[in-house]
């Protein structure tokens, strides 16, 4: 072989080796771009996924949880005929659920329960979170104030956790389940929810006594509480079908409508609307349950915000060079009236009683603490923290 043919093979072989490589490259190049292609495919189909999460209703959401045992009682179409003719009052009813039912929903999930006991507020407060006060049934849930002693709900002259939505929803699935726990039965247990556990299980003796069935029907009760469960099925069909029974439910998403933010340091409530660009509406619908101008600091203190208010409040909060509060809180050091402990400290004494809610006359034990103006007569060096 000559120079030339070497030249000319060797030529031929390099051509052949580019033209391998080459191809092999755009071999390569479609595989990457075709892996490339599937993954984004896969983030899109995420993406989709979670858009589809978040446009779900959250009477879809709830549909799916729905597991309470029918009732075989002709008042349920009573009821769904009554629900359906009330005009708007259904729609108004649910439409006000949109801050709290989702939270509700969730907490009712976590523990496990039926989906229909996120629609007991409904029954008892018809999502009226400024319902009751005092010995009245109050708060979304309807509690009663020997039902918030014994679930450790506070009520002090700053708040009554009845109204609260956080801790009112927590106490009263708590109770659900410790009467589910007691009765084996969800209808008995709504039942001990509206009635009393000590009135159902009288009723339940009586019925044993006699040889009759113990089941939520066969009970001799009162009226109401003869059509509490009803209702509740009732609103489940409705729900499960609304078009069937010609009710338009309102539109809501299956998202969350507030945050919880802890609340480290006493803020007034007027401090909170600037900070958080909202009206004064908008803040008790989510804390109905402060009864002062003052939110005071302490342990599981929470404030509800609106999710998309969250950012600016925070943002604003960490800017801001004010006083937070026109009050404090000090302890008292021994027993002493109200008139010494306002002497002492340099306030006005009606409006310290009328902040905390204090008879005349009234002695002061020691290590209460009592909220006062701010500024007083004496360093807040000498003052307890807040």
């Amino acid at each position: 072989m000559n120079r030339f043919m070497f030249l000319r093979t060797a030529c031929v072989n390099t051509n052949k080796a580019f033209l391998s490589a080459v191809y092999c490259f755009f071999i390569i190049l479609s595989g990457c771009a075709y892996i490339g292609q599937s993954a984004a495919d896969d983030l899109e189909a995420k993406q989709l996924t979670t858009s589809q999460a978040q446009s779900v209703s959250i009477w879809t959401a709830m549909r799916d949880s729905f597991a309470l045992e029918p009732l075989n009682t002709p008042i349920v179409a009573r009821q769904i005929q009554s629900y359906s003719a009330s005009g708007t009052h259904l729609q108004q009813s649910l439409t006000l659920s949109r801050p709290y039912l989702f939270f509700v929903l969730e907490e009712v999930k976590k523990r496990n329960m039926p989906a229909e006991l996120a629609l007991l507020p409904f029954l008892e407060s018809s999502f009226n979170v400024r319902r009751g006060k005092g010995l009245n049934p109050a708060g979304l849930w309807g509690l009663m104030p020997v039902a918030a002693r014994h679930l450790n709900l506070e009520n002090t002259p700053f708040k009554d956790e009845r109204r609260d939505i956080v801790r009112s929803t927590e106490a009263a699935l708590d109770l659900m389940q410790e009467f589910y726990a007691k009765y084996g039965d969800w209808h008995l247990a709504l039942a001990a929810y509206n009635w009393g556990p000590g009135n159902v299980s009288k009723a339940i003796e009586n019925n044993k006594r006699r040889k009759l069935p113990t089941d939520y029907l066969s009970l001799n009760m009162p009226a109401e509480t003869f059509v509490f469960v009803p209702k509740l099925q009732a609103l489940r069909q409705i729900i499960e079908n609304p078009s069937k029974f010609n009710v338009s439910l309102p539109e809501i998403p299956n998202t969350a409508y507030f945050t919880k933010i802890e609340v480290t340091r006493a803020i007034d409530i007027a401090v909170v609307l600037k900070l958080a660009d909202i009206s004064i509406d908008e803040f008790i619908d989510l804390n109905p349950s402060f009864a002062k101008t003052l939110i005071p600091a302490g342990k599981n203190q929470l404030l509800l915000l609106p999710v998309n208010k969250v950012a600016y409040f925070e943002n604003q909060y960490r800017q801001y060079t004010q006083p937070l509060s026109q009050w404090r809180s000090v302890i008292v050091d021994q027993p002493q009236t109200l008139d010494v402990l306002a002497k002492k400290w340099g306030v006005d004494t009606n409006r310290t009683r009328q902040m905390n809610n204090l008879r005349m006359g009234i002695s002061l034990q020691a290590g209460a603490m009592i909220v006062i103006p701010r500024p007083s007569l004496v360093s807040d060096a000498s003052s307890a923290p807040e």
